[in-house]
């Protein structure tokens, strides 16, 4: 059996693969009843929903031992189904209430929003003396006399680089004082300079202020894709809004962006088959029925399609997208 508690976007694309149905189980925050009966009521509604006893088992196996490794995790979420092996998350400040529902495509969406809130990033404190990098439980201290700190910072600057790529960040939140911060940035490459956003904080660098930063960061990232679909999106007829136009544009490859709403419609479905973009609103016998959101999320994540969470009622009928240029657009 699997078990993760470093959730990426990696984990998610295996958990959609899968045509068959999945158990997707959210065990919430803060029970007001034993793990015992509220598992009991969760494999219940899996057992109503069509899940076999072998997925079942696997499920409850698999959040019972996260729970007796981990007895302080204040959320997990499980999958398991015929072509995928169980595996748990903990996903620390996810608010949700306990949910189980065995269907396909797998149900993901909250995890996607829980994941875009807490993108990939890089700490950095910078001083005179050292410099301390960390990010997703990897640490590096470089120190170098206080004399000698510009190549020092420049030696940290290259650190600094290399984590950011094994970490596939593009976040660096940095404290120090602003002569040795502003060293750090020069010292950067020019292409991480100009893909990377900087979040200085200061002398300030607590676990709640990373947190703070990395939020916002995450906050301003999804607000400016909102206005590029306002602005150039719509003004370049490259905008897609409501299920129709959205799924069309997925079958016909035409979607960079997709834009999800949350909490999802629980009552808008969609079709699709086993091809990463074969979706479509209608009935076909070649293809399975699912939640809108999950075959939407599924046909992104599977084609290699960005995918954005946003509040729900911003998009008509909760779902949109921004397409890539026609070649025809580009050259006029």
């Amino acid at each position: 059996m699997s078990m993760s508690h470093r959730l990426s976007l990696h984990d998610l694309v295996d958990v959609v693969r899968p045509a068959r149905p999945v158990a997707s189980v959210y065990l919430g925050a803060s029970p007001l009843r034993s793990w015992r009966s509220r598992w009991h009521r969760l494999a219940d509604q899996l057992r109503c929903d069509g899940a076999g006893a072998d997925v079942i088992t696997a499920v409850g196996e698999v959040l019972q031992r996260a729970r007796s490794l981990y007895p302080g995790a204040d959320a997990l979420v499980a999958f398991a189904g015929e072509e995928l092996p169980p595996r748990v998350f903990h996903t620390p400040g996810l608010r949700h209430l306990d949910l189980a529902w065995f269907s396909s495509p797998a149900h993901v969406l909250p995890l996607l929003a829980w994941l875009q809130d807490r993108p990939p990033r890089v700490a950095v404190t910078t001083g005179r003396c050292c410099t301390d990098l960390a990010a997703g439980g990897e640490r590096i201290s470089l120190n170098y006399p206080e004399p000698e700190w510009r190549p020092g910072v420049r030696s940290a600057a290259a650190a600094c680089a290399e984590m950011l790529d094994r970490q596939e960040a593009r976040l660096l939140v940095v404290a120090g004082e602003d002569e040795v911060v502003g060293a750090l940035w020069e010292a950067l490459p020019a292409p991480v300079r100009r893909d990377v956003v900087v979040r200085w904080t200061g002398r300030d660098l607590t676990p709640s202020r990373i947190a703070a930063e990395t939020r916002a960061a995450a906050r301003a990232w999804t607000e400016g894709v909102l206005a590029d679909f306002n602005a150039r999106g719509r003004a370049r007829n490259l905008a897609v809004e409501g299920v129709d136009h959205t799924l069309t544009a997925i079958a016909e490859g035409r979607l960079d962006d997709l834009l999800v709403g949350y909490p999802e419609d629980i009552t808008a479905t969609a079709w699709y088959g086993p091809a990463p973009t074969d979706v479509a609103r209608g009935w076909s016998p070649s293809r399975r029925c699912g939640l809108l959101a999950d075959v939407a999320v599924r046909a992104a994540l599977l084609s290699g399609t960005r995918v954005h969470v946003i509040t729900a009622g911003t998009l008509f009928e909760g779902i949109g997208g921004l397409c890539r240029a026609q070649l025809s657009l580009v050259r006029s």
